[in-house]
Protein backbone atom coordinates (compact mmCIF):
# COMPACT_ATOMS: atom_id res chain seq x y z
CA UNK A 1 0.00 0.00 0.00
CA UNK A 2 1.57 3.12 -1.19
CA UNK A 3 2.28 5.67 1.73
CA UNK A 4 -0.04 8.90 0.76
CA UNK A 5 1.96 10.73 -1.79
CA UNK A 6 0.99 14.31 -0.26
CA UNK A 7 2.86 12.95 3.26
CA UNK A 8 6.06 11.53 1.54
CA UNK A 9 9.31 12.96 2.31
CA UNK A 10 10.44 14.91 -0.93
CA UNK A 11 11.80 12.96 -3.71
CA UNK A 12 15.28 13.97 -3.90
CA UNK A 13 15.33 13.06 -8.04
CA UNK A 14 12.67 13.62 -9.88
CA UNK A 15 11.91 14.69 -13.58
CA UNK A 16 14.47 12.76 -15.45
CA UNK A 17 13.99 12.75 -19.09
CA UNK A 18 15.08 10.17 -21.60
CA UNK A 19 18.24 12.74 -22.76
CA UNK A 20 19.66 12.23 -19.13
CA UNK A 21 18.81 8.85 -17.76
CA UNK A 22 19.28 7.56 -14.06
CA UNK A 23 22.77 5.71 -13.65
CA UNK A 24 22.73 1.82 -14.05
CA UNK A 25 22.88 -0.32 -10.95
CA UNK A 26 25.31 -2.86 -11.81
CA UNK A 27 24.75 -6.52 -10.04
CA UNK A 28 26.54 -9.89 -9.91
CA UNK A 29 25.85 -12.28 -12.72
CA UNK A 30 24.94 -14.58 -9.82
CA UNK A 31 21.84 -12.79 -8.78
CA UNK A 32 18.54 -14.17 -10.87
CA UNK A 33 16.93 -11.04 -12.33
CA UNK A 34 13.82 -12.22 -13.77
CA UNK A 35 11.82 -10.02 -16.32
CA UNK A 36 8.78 -8.94 -14.98
CA UNK A 37 5.39 -8.36 -17.37
CA UNK A 38 4.11 -5.27 -15.81
CA UNK A 39 0.77 -3.50 -16.93
CA UNK A 40 1.74 0.52 -17.12
CA UNK A 41 -1.42 1.40 -19.10
CA UNK A 42 -4.36 -1.08 -18.20
CA UNK A 43 -7.20 0.56 -20.44
CA UNK A 44 -5.07 1.85 -23.88
CA UNK A 45 -8.04 3.00 -26.15
CA UNK A 46 -10.93 3.08 -23.36
CA UNK A 47 -11.39 6.80 -24.92
CA UNK A 48 -11.22 6.94 -28.61
CA UNK A 49 -8.72 9.55 -27.55
CA UNK A 50 -6.48 7.79 -26.30
CA UNK A 51 -2.69 8.68 -27.79
CA UNK A 52 0.59 7.03 -26.31
CA UNK A 53 3.87 8.64 -27.79
CA UNK A 54 7.07 6.36 -27.21
CA UNK A 55 10.23 8.02 -27.77
CA UNK A 56 14.04 6.83 -28.09
CA UNK A 57 16.75 8.33 -26.03
CA UNK A 58 18.89 10.43 -27.17
CA UNK A 59 21.63 8.42 -30.17
CA UNK A 60 19.34 5.85 -29.73
CA UNK A 61 16.13 4.23 -32.03
CA UNK A 62 13.15 2.60 -31.83
CA UNK A 63 12.07 -0.85 -33.36
CA UNK A 64 8.86 -2.07 -33.74
CA UNK A 65 7.85 -5.50 -34.39
CA UNK A 66 4.43 -6.66 -35.04
CA UNK A 67 2.65 -9.62 -37.22
CA UNK A 68 2.75 -8.88 -41.46
CA UNK A 69 -0.14 -9.09 -43.61
CA UNK A 70 0.82 -12.49 -44.62
CA UNK A 71 1.49 -13.35 -41.33
CA UNK A 72 5.21 -12.74 -41.09
CA UNK A 73 6.86 -10.49 -38.37
CA UNK A 74 7.49 -7.15 -39.82
CA UNK A 75 10.05 -4.25 -38.65
CA UNK A 76 10.43 -1.22 -38.20
CA UNK A 77 13.06 1.48 -36.94
CA UNK A 78 12.02 4.93 -35.69
CA UNK A 79 12.85 7.56 -33.42
CA UNK A 80 9.72 8.08 -32.25
CA UNK A 81 6.23 6.85 -32.44
CA UNK A 82 2.44 7.71 -31.21
CA UNK A 83 -0.21 5.16 -30.82
CA UNK A 84 -3.98 5.64 -31.07
CA UNK A 85 -7.22 3.92 -31.67
CA UNK A 86 -9.07 3.23 -34.76
CA UNK A 87 -12.79 1.61 -34.49
CA UNK A 88 -13.07 -0.47 -37.26
CA UNK A 89 -16.73 -1.12 -37.94
CA UNK A 90 -18.03 -4.41 -38.34
CA UNK A 91 -19.70 -6.00 -41.08
CA UNK A 92 -22.17 -7.60 -38.74
CA UNK A 93 -22.66 -6.69 -35.34
CA UNK A 94 -20.96 -9.42 -32.68
CA UNK A 95 -22.73 -10.58 -29.62
CA UNK A 96 -20.71 -10.84 -26.45
CA UNK A 97 -21.06 -12.34 -23.28
CA UNK A 98 -19.31 -12.71 -19.70
CA UNK A 99 -20.89 -14.38 -16.77
CA UNK A 100 -19.74 -13.19 -13.53
CA UNK A 101 -19.31 -15.53 -10.60
CA UNK A 102 -18.60 -12.96 -7.93
CA UNK A 103 -17.27 -9.33 -7.35
CA UNK A 104 -14.33 -7.94 -4.81
CA UNK A 105 -12.47 -5.16 -3.39
CA UNK A 106 -8.62 -7.31 -3.87
CA UNK A 107 -7.78 -10.07 -5.94
CA UNK A 108 -6.64 -12.20 -2.97
CA UNK A 109 -10.59 -12.96 -2.04
CA UNK A 110 -11.64 -12.82 -5.59
CA UNK A 111 -8.57 -15.16 -6.05
CA UNK A 112 -10.24 -17.48 -3.28
CA UNK A 113 -13.31 -17.33 -5.08
CA UNK A 114 -12.38 -18.68 -8.37
CA UNK A 115 -10.00 -21.56 -6.52
CA UNK A 116 -13.32 -22.52 -4.66
CA UNK A 117 -15.59 -22.34 -8.05
CA UNK A 118 -12.70 -24.78 -9.51
CA UNK A 119 -13.20 -26.93 -6.57
CA UNK A 120 -17.16 -27.31 -8.02
CA UNK A 121 -16.06 -28.02 -11.74
CA UNK A 122 -16.34 -24.45 -12.93
CA UNK A 123 -13.34 -22.89 -14.80
CA UNK A 124 -12.97 -20.24 -13.48
CA UNK A 125 -10.68 -16.67 -14.46
CA UNK A 126 -9.66 -13.61 -11.69
CA UNK A 127 -9.99 -10.40 -14.33
CA UNK A 128 -9.76 -6.76 -13.08
CA UNK A 129 -12.58 -4.89 -15.34
CA UNK A 130 -12.64 -2.32 -12.33
CA UNK A 131 -13.17 -3.78 -9.17
CA UNK A 132 -11.74 -7.73 -8.92
CA UNK A 133 -14.22 -10.36 -10.29
CA UNK A 134 -14.11 -13.88 -10.78
CA UNK A 135 -15.62 -14.73 -14.41
CA UNK A 136 -16.57 -18.32 -15.71
CA UNK A 137 -13.82 -18.82 -18.12
CA UNK A 138 -13.57 -17.13 -21.46
CA UNK A 139 -13.80 -20.22 -24.19
CA UNK A 140 -14.63 -22.86 -21.96
CA UNK A 141 -18.21 -22.68 -22.29
CA UNK A 142 -20.75 -21.56 -24.97
CA UNK A 143 -23.49 -19.11 -24.70
CA UNK A 144 -26.20 -22.11 -23.72
CA UNK A 145 -23.93 -23.17 -20.74
CA UNK A 146 -23.31 -20.13 -19.36
CA UNK A 147 -26.84 -19.19 -18.81
CA UNK A 148 -27.22 -22.98 -17.40
CA UNK A 149 -24.48 -22.56 -15.01
CA UNK A 150 -26.42 -18.90 -14.38
CA UNK A 151 -29.76 -20.59 -13.80
CA UNK A 152 -28.13 -23.27 -11.52
CA UNK A 153 -26.88 -20.29 -9.24
CA UNK A 154 -30.16 -19.02 -9.16
CA UNK A 155 -32.00 -22.01 -8.08
CA UNK A 156 -29.20 -22.43 -5.75
CA UNK A 157 -29.53 -18.75 -3.92
CA UNK A 158 -25.75 -17.74 -4.93
CA UNK A 159 -27.26 -13.92 -5.91
CA UNK A 160 -22.98 -12.99 -6.82
CA UNK A 161 -23.71 -14.94 -10.31
CA UNK A 162 -25.36 -12.71 -12.94
CA UNK A 163 -24.89 -12.40 -17.03
CA UNK A 164 -23.42 -9.18 -18.71
CA UNK A 165 -24.43 -9.12 -22.81
CA UNK A 166 -23.13 -6.58 -25.09
CA UNK A 167 -23.68 -6.34 -28.80
CA UNK A 168 -20.73 -4.70 -30.50
CA UNK A 169 -20.84 -2.54 -33.41
CA UNK A 170 -16.88 -1.88 -34.13
CA UNK A 171 -13.45 -3.14 -33.20
CA UNK A 172 -10.62 -1.02 -31.96
CA UNK A 173 -7.37 -1.50 -33.31
CA UNK A 174 -3.92 0.10 -32.79
CA UNK A 175 -2.93 2.97 -35.21
CA UNK A 176 0.31 4.84 -35.85
CA UNK A 177 2.37 6.40 -38.92
CA UNK A 178 6.12 5.71 -39.76
CA UNK A 179 7.54 7.50 -42.76
CA UNK A 180 4.28 8.42 -43.81
CA UNK A 181 2.66 5.32 -43.87
CA UNK A 182 -0.20 3.94 -41.16
CA UNK A 183 -0.35 1.03 -39.77
CA UNK A 184 -3.27 -0.99 -38.43
CA UNK A 185 -2.60 -4.05 -36.01
CA UNK A 186 -3.66 -5.47 -32.75
CA UNK A 187 -0.26 -6.04 -30.99
CA UNK A 188 3.20 -5.01 -31.46
CA UNK A 189 6.53 -4.77 -29.33
CA UNK A 190 8.79 -1.59 -29.07
CA UNK A 191 12.32 -1.74 -27.98
CA UNK A 192 15.14 0.21 -28.00
CA UNK A 193 18.62 -0.03 -28.86
CA UNK A 194 20.11 1.90 -25.66
CA UNK A 195 17.80 -0.72 -23.52
CA UNK A 196 15.56 1.69 -22.04
CA UNK A 197 12.83 4.13 -23.65
CA UNK A 198 9.69 6.83 -23.20
CA UNK A 199 6.03 6.53 -23.01
CA UNK A 200 5.01 10.21 -22.37
CA UNK A 201 6.87 11.43 -19.90
CA UNK A 202 8.04 8.34 -18.08
CA UNK A 203 11.30 6.07 -18.76
CA UNK A 204 10.76 2.72 -18.67
CA UNK A 205 13.70 0.03 -18.73
CA UNK A 206 13.31 -2.99 -20.87
CA UNK A 207 10.58 -3.07 -23.57
CA UNK A 208 6.96 -2.17 -24.11
CA UNK A 209 4.34 -4.44 -25.69
CA UNK A 210 1.07 -3.36 -26.86
CA UNK A 211 -1.79 -6.31 -26.67
CA UNK A 212 -5.19 -6.74 -26.28
CA UNK A 213 -7.12 -7.20 -23.05
CA UNK A 214 -9.70 -9.12 -21.99
CA UNK A 215 -11.64 -6.06 -21.46
CA UNK A 216 -12.13 -4.91 -25.56
CA UNK A 217 -9.45 -2.64 -25.74
CA UNK A 218 -5.25 -2.50 -24.99
CA UNK A 219 -2.60 -3.10 -22.06
CA UNK A 220 0.86 -1.30 -22.82
CA UNK A 221 3.20 -4.24 -21.19
CA UNK A 222 6.66 -3.17 -19.64
CA UNK A 223 8.62 -5.95 -19.63
CA UNK A 224 11.52 -5.05 -17.78
CA UNK A 225 14.27 -7.23 -15.34
CA UNK A 226 13.15 -7.45 -11.20
CA UNK A 227 15.85 -5.21 -9.67
CA UNK A 228 15.30 -2.12 -12.57
CA UNK A 229 11.73 -2.69 -11.74
CA UNK A 230 12.40 -2.24 -7.67
CA UNK A 231 13.95 1.26 -8.54
CA UNK A 232 10.50 2.24 -9.81
CA UNK A 233 8.75 0.73 -7.20
CA UNK A 234 10.78 1.68 -3.31
CA UNK A 235 10.94 4.98 -4.01
CA UNK A 236 7.17 5.63 -4.26
CA UNK A 237 5.70 3.14 -2.02
CA UNK A 238 7.76 4.35 1.21
CA UNK A 239 9.57 7.47 0.22
CA UNK A 240 13.04 8.03 -1.00
CA UNK A 241 13.54 10.30 2.53
CA UNK A 242 12.92 7.02 4.78
CA UNK A 243 15.10 5.43 7.45
CA UNK A 244 17.83 3.87 5.70
CA UNK A 245 17.40 0.37 7.04
CA UNK A 246 13.29 1.04 6.43
CA UNK A 247 13.75 1.54 2.92
CA UNK A 248 15.87 -2.19 2.57
CA UNK A 249 12.92 -3.86 4.53
CA UNK A 250 10.71 -2.54 2.03
CA UNK A 251 13.11 -3.53 -1.18
CA UNK A 252 13.40 -7.25 -0.24
CA UNK A 253 8.83 -7.17 0.53
CA UNK A 254 9.12 -5.42 -2.80
CA UNK A 255 11.17 -8.10 -4.51
CA UNK A 256 9.19 -10.97 -2.88
CA UNK A 257 5.41 -9.72 -3.72
CA UNK A 258 6.36 -8.91 -7.52
CA UNK A 259 8.02 -12.26 -7.83
CA UNK A 260 5.03 -14.16 -5.42
CA UNK A 261 2.12 -11.65 -7.43
CA UNK A 262 2.82 -12.43 -10.78
CA UNK A 263 -0.39 -14.60 -11.29
CA UNK A 264 -2.26 -11.54 -10.94
CA UNK A 265 -3.04 -10.95 -14.30
CA UNK A 266 -2.90 -14.50 -16.29
CA UNK A 267 -6.52 -13.73 -18.08
CA UNK A 268 -4.69 -10.52 -19.49
CA UNK A 269 -1.60 -12.27 -20.67
CA UNK A 270 0.66 -10.33 -18.29
CA UNK A 271 1.85 -10.45 -14.34
CA UNK A 272 1.17 -7.43 -12.45
CA UNK A 273 0.07 -4.05 -12.60
CA UNK A 274 1.66 -0.33 -11.68
CA UNK A 275 -1.03 0.70 -9.41
CA UNK A 276 -1.97 0.32 -5.68
CA UNK A 277 -3.71 -2.75 -6.79
CA UNK A 278 -0.40 -4.47 -7.03
CA UNK A 279 2.55 -2.23 -5.79
CA UNK A 280 2.98 1.26 -7.14
CA UNK A 281 5.52 1.28 -10.28
CA UNK A 282 6.60 4.85 -11.95
CA UNK A 283 9.27 3.11 -14.16
CA UNK A 284 12.94 5.02 -14.30
CA UNK A 285 11.37 8.56 -13.44
CA UNK A 286 11.95 9.44 -10.10
CA UNK A 287 14.94 7.11 -8.69
CA UNK A 288 16.84 8.24 -5.66
CA UNK A 289 19.92 7.47 -4.31
CA UNK A 290 18.65 6.09 -0.99
CA UNK A 291 16.21 3.69 -2.53
CA UNK A 292 18.83 2.24 -5.66
CA UNK A 293 21.64 2.09 -2.70
CA UNK A 294 19.18 -0.21 -1.06
CA UNK A 295 18.03 -2.28 -3.53
CA UNK A 296 22.03 -3.11 -4.31
CA UNK A 297 22.36 -4.02 -0.56
CA UNK A 298 19.17 -6.50 -0.88
CA UNK A 299 20.27 -7.90 -4.14
CA UNK A 300 18.45 -10.96 -4.52
CA UNK A 301 16.92 -10.98 -1.37
CA UNK A 302 13.37 -12.23 -0.73
CA UNK A 303 11.34 -13.36 2.62
CA UNK A 304 10.30 -17.02 2.79
CA UNK A 305 8.45 -19.14 5.13
CA UNK A 306 8.82 -23.12 5.14
CA UNK A 307 11.00 -22.37 2.11
CA UNK A 308 8.36 -20.55 0.02
CA UNK A 309 7.81 -17.08 -0.93
CA UNK A 310 5.44 -15.49 1.44
CA UNK A 311 2.70 -13.08 0.61
CA UNK A 312 4.85 -10.22 1.04
CA UNK A 313 1.37 -7.74 1.55
CA UNK A 314 2.48 -4.62 3.35
CA UNK A 315 0.10 -1.21 4.29
CA UNK A 316 1.07 2.67 5.18
CA UNK A 317 -0.60 2.08 8.78
CA UNK A 318 -2.00 -0.39 10.75
CA UNK A 319 -3.50 1.81 13.50
CA UNK A 320 -1.54 0.41 16.47
CA UNK A 321 -2.32 -3.24 15.56
CA UNK A 322 -1.85 -5.38 13.02
CA UNK A 323 -4.52 -7.49 11.26
CA UNK A 324 -4.39 -11.46 10.48
CA UNK A 325 -4.47 -12.37 6.87
CA UNK A 326 -8.33 -13.69 7.61
CA UNK A 327 -9.51 -11.08 9.18
CA UNK A 328 -9.20 -8.89 5.78
CA UNK A 329 -9.44 -11.41 2.83
CA UNK A 330 -11.03 -14.93 2.17
CA UNK A 331 -8.31 -17.75 1.71
CA UNK A 332 -6.88 -19.95 4.40
CA UNK A 333 -4.68 -18.04 7.01
CA UNK A 334 -1.02 -17.38 6.54
CA UNK A 335 0.70 -18.01 10.18
CA UNK A 336 3.27 -15.59 9.47
CA UNK A 337 0.39 -12.67 9.36
CA UNK A 338 -1.24 -12.90 12.36
CA UNK A 339 -2.53 -9.65 14.84
CA UNK A 340 0.07 -8.03 16.82
CA UNK A 341 0.43 -5.02 18.49
CA UNK A 342 2.39 -2.13 16.53
CA UNK A 343 4.74 -1.72 19.71
CA UNK A 344 8.44 -3.32 20.17
CA UNK A 345 8.37 -2.68 24.49
CA UNK A 346 5.21 -5.41 23.99
CA UNK A 347 3.73 -6.51 20.81
CA UNK A 348 1.47 -8.90 22.64
CA UNK A 349 -1.64 -9.39 20.64
CA UNK A 350 -5.26 -8.10 22.09
CA UNK A 351 -8.73 -9.29 21.78
CA UNK A 352 -10.34 -6.07 20.40
CA UNK A 353 -13.63 -8.23 19.22
CA UNK A 354 -15.97 -6.44 22.07
CA UNK A 355 -17.26 -3.00 21.64
CA UNK A 356 -15.83 -2.08 24.98
CA UNK A 357 -12.16 -3.35 24.52
CA UNK A 358 -12.31 -1.69 20.89
CA UNK A 359 -13.39 1.72 22.05
CA UNK A 360 -11.09 1.53 24.31
CA UNK A 361 -8.10 0.89 22.33
CA UNK A 362 -8.78 3.36 19.64
CA UNK A 363 -8.89 6.49 22.16
CA UNK A 364 -5.27 5.52 22.41
CA UNK A 365 -2.42 8.09 21.14
CA UNK A 366 0.50 6.51 22.81
CA UNK A 367 3.04 3.58 22.71
CA UNK A 368 2.65 3.07 19.18
CA UNK A 369 5.37 2.78 16.11
CA UNK A 370 3.09 5.12 14.05
CA UNK A 371 2.72 7.69 16.44
CA UNK A 372 3.88 10.95 15.60
CA UNK A 373 4.84 9.40 12.22
CA UNK A 374 1.48 8.77 10.17
CA UNK A 375 -1.33 11.65 10.39
CA UNK A 376 -3.03 8.43 9.82
CA UNK A 377 -2.37 6.35 13.16
CA UNK A 378 -6.05 7.93 13.86
CA UNK A 379 -8.60 9.86 12.03
CA UNK A 380 -12.52 10.63 12.49
CA UNK A 381 -14.73 11.42 9.28
CA UNK A 382 -17.79 12.68 9.81
CA UNK A 383 -20.05 12.00 7.11
CA UNK A 384 -24.10 12.87 6.77
CA UNK A 385 -26.47 10.14 5.60
CA UNK A 386 -26.47 11.45 2.05
CA UNK A 387 -22.77 11.43 1.79
CA UNK A 388 -22.80 7.67 2.69
CA UNK A 389 -25.95 6.67 0.55
CA UNK A 390 -24.11 8.15 -2.43
CA UNK A 391 -21.42 6.16 -1.81
CA UNK A 392 -22.94 3.17 -1.68
CA UNK A 393 -25.02 3.65 -4.29
CA UNK A 394 -22.11 4.39 -6.90
CA UNK A 395 -20.50 1.22 -5.24
CA UNK A 396 -23.23 -1.00 -5.15
CA UNK A 397 -23.09 -2.70 -8.65
CA UNK A 398 -19.76 -4.16 -7.26
CA UNK A 399 -20.75 -6.27 -4.40
CA UNK A 400 -22.56 -8.73 -6.34
CA UNK A 401 -25.42 -9.19 -4.28
CA UNK A 402 -29.22 -8.70 -4.86
CA UNK A 403 -30.29 -5.24 -3.61
CA UNK A 404 -33.63 -4.16 -3.97
CA UNK A 405 -35.09 -0.04 -4.92
CA UNK A 406 -34.05 1.89 -1.85
CA UNK A 407 -33.88 5.96 -1.25
CA UNK A 408 -31.07 6.43 1.47
CA UNK A 409 -29.12 4.35 4.07
CA UNK A 410 -31.35 4.22 7.55
CA UNK A 411 -28.72 2.71 9.65
CA UNK A 412 -25.37 1.34 10.43
CA UNK A 413 -24.45 -1.17 12.56
CA UNK A 414 -21.34 -2.95 13.38
CA UNK A 415 -22.33 -6.80 13.75
CA UNK A 416 -18.89 -8.24 14.20
CA UNK A 417 -14.73 -7.91 14.80
CA UNK A 418 -11.89 -9.89 14.36
CA UNK A 419 -9.50 -9.88 17.56
CA UNK A 420 -7.66 -6.96 15.72
CA UNK A 421 -10.22 -4.94 16.24
CA UNK A 422 -11.11 -5.10 11.96
CA UNK A 423 -14.95 -4.96 11.01
CA UNK A 424 -16.02 -8.41 10.15
CA UNK A 425 -19.90 -7.68 9.60
CA UNK A 426 -21.30 -4.26 8.79
CA UNK A 427 -25.28 -4.09 8.89
CA UNK A 428 -26.67 -1.77 6.12
CA UNK A 429 -30.06 -0.73 6.79
CA UNK A 430 -31.25 0.75 3.64
CA UNK A 431 -35.07 2.95 3.45
CA UNK A 432 -36.92 1.61 0.63
CA UNK A 433 -40.35 3.32 -0.28
CA UNK A 434 -42.36 1.83 2.50
CA UNK A 435 -39.77 -0.78 4.53
CA UNK A 436 -36.32 -1.08 5.50
CA UNK A 437 -34.25 -3.39 3.72
CA UNK A 438 -30.77 -5.04 5.91
CA UNK A 439 -27.86 -6.47 4.18
CA UNK A 440 -24.55 -7.58 5.52
CA UNK A 441 -21.43 -6.17 4.28
CA UNK A 442 -18.26 -8.82 5.14
CA UNK A 443 -14.83 -7.74 5.76
CA UNK A 444 -13.48 -6.06 2.10
CA UNK A 445 -16.79 -5.58 0.88
CA UNK A 446 -16.70 -2.99 3.19
CA UNK A 447 -14.42 -0.53 1.72
CA UNK A 448 -15.87 -1.53 -1.59
CA UNK A 449 -19.09 -0.24 -0.52
CA UNK A 450 -17.66 3.01 1.43
CA UNK A 451 -14.24 3.69 -0.34
CA UNK A 452 -13.81 6.65 1.41
CA UNK A 453 -12.93 5.12 4.41
CA UNK A 454 -9.16 4.59 5.45
CA UNK A 455 -8.97 0.90 7.16
CA UNK A 456 -11.49 -1.26 8.29
CA UNK A 457 -10.43 -0.40 12.05
CA UNK A 458 -13.45 2.46 12.70
CA UNK A 459 -16.81 2.28 14.95
CA UNK A 460 -19.46 4.40 13.39
CA UNK A 461 -21.54 6.83 15.71
CA UNK A 462 -24.62 8.11 15.22
CA UNK A 463 -25.25 11.81 14.75
CA UNK A 464 -28.94 12.13 15.54
CA UNK A 465 -31.19 15.29 15.81
CA UNK A 466 -33.67 14.44 18.30
CA UNK A 467 -34.58 10.97 17.41
CA UNK A 468 -33.57 10.96 13.63
CA UNK A 469 -29.72 9.99 12.31
CA UNK A 470 -28.46 12.07 10.09
CA UNK A 471 -24.85 11.55 9.62
CA UNK A 472 -22.33 9.30 11.27
CA UNK A 473 -19.14 10.19 13.17
CA UNK A 474 -16.32 7.45 11.84
CA UNK A 475 -13.81 6.92 14.57
CA UNK A 476 -10.75 4.82 13.54
CA UNK A 477 -7.44 4.14 12.87
CA UNK A 478 -5.06 2.79 10.33
CA UNK A 479 -4.59 3.55 6.42
CA UNK A 480 -5.14 0.78 4.38
CA UNK A 481 -5.35 -3.21 5.13
CA UNK A 482 -3.09 -3.47 7.65
CA UNK A 483 -1.91 -6.64 7.09
CA UNK A 484 2.21 -7.23 7.72
CA UNK A 485 4.49 -5.01 7.66
CA UNK A 486 3.51 -1.02 8.70
CA UNK A 487 5.42 1.46 6.02
CA UNK A 488 5.50 3.97 8.95
CA UNK A 489 6.09 1.44 11.89
CA UNK A 490 9.00 0.65 10.00
CA UNK A 491 10.53 3.99 10.53
CA UNK A 492 10.28 4.30 14.26
CA UNK A 493 12.21 0.77 14.32
CA UNK A 494 14.82 1.42 11.64
CA UNK A 495 15.73 4.72 13.70
CA UNK A 496 15.17 2.67 16.93
CA UNK A 497 18.12 0.61 15.56
CA UNK A 498 16.47 -2.51 13.83
CA UNK A 499 18.31 -3.98 10.83
CA UNK A 500 15.92 -4.93 8.00
CA UNK A 501 15.96 -7.84 8.78
CA UNK A 502 14.65 -7.35 12.24
CA UNK A 503 11.70 -5.15 10.79
CA UNK A 504 10.81 -8.29 8.74
CA UNK A 505 11.18 -10.46 11.15
CA UNK A 506 8.93 -8.42 13.81
CA UNK A 507 5.89 -8.06 11.29
CA UNK A 508 6.64 -11.63 9.77
CA UNK A 509 7.12 -13.73 12.41
CA UNK A 510 8.80 -17.25 11.70
CA UNK A 511 10.03 -16.41 8.23
CA UNK A 512 13.63 -16.23 7.00
CA UNK A 513 15.44 -14.24 4.60
CA UNK A 514 16.97 -15.94 1.75
CA UNK A 515 18.44 -15.57 -1.82
CA UNK A 516 16.43 -16.35 -4.66
CA UNK A 517 19.01 -18.15 -6.19
CA UNK A 518 17.68 -20.91 -3.91
CA UNK A 519 14.60 -20.76 -4.78
CA UNK A 520 13.80 -22.87 -8.49
CA UNK A 521 10.45 -23.02 -8.97
CA UNK A 522 8.04 -20.37 -9.71
CA UNK A 523 6.32 -20.45 -6.65
CA UNK A 524 4.18 -17.31 -7.68
CA UNK A 525 0.83 -19.89 -7.89
CA UNK A 526 0.36 -23.59 -7.34
CA UNK A 527 0.40 -25.59 -11.08
CA UNK A 528 -3.09 -26.15 -10.78
CA UNK A 529 -3.60 -22.94 -10.01
CA UNK A 530 -1.90 -22.22 -13.11
CA UNK A 531 -3.37 -24.25 -15.47
CA UNK A 532 -6.84 -23.20 -14.92
CA UNK A 533 -6.34 -19.48 -13.79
Amino acid sequence: MRIPQTWMVALATVGITATAPPPLIQFSAATPNPTLQVGVWQRFGEEDTDQARISAPAGAVLTLEFPGAAGETQTLETRQVTFGIVNQALTTPEQTQRLILSSHKTFESAYDSARSWRSQGIHAEVTQPGEWQVWAKRGAYTPEQQQQILSQAQAASIPTVRLEQQELESKPLLSWVVDGFRYHRTEVDITSSLGYLQVGDTLYGGSIRIQPNAYGNYTLVNGVPLETYLRGVVPHEIGGGAPQTAIEAQAILARTYALRNRHRFLADNYEICATTHCQVYRGLSGTVASADAAIRATSGQVLTYEGALIDAVYSSTNGGISAAFEDIWNGDPRPYLRSQVDRSADPTPLDLSQPEAFRQFIQLQEGFHEVGVSRLFRWQLRKSIGELSQQFRSNQDYLGVPIPEWQQIARLAVLSRAASGRVQELQVDLQGADQVHSLVLVRDQIRLAFPALPSTLFVPDPIQTGEQITGYALNGGGFGHGVGMSQYGSYTLSRQGYTAAQILAFYYPGTTLAPLAELTADQSVDADDRANL
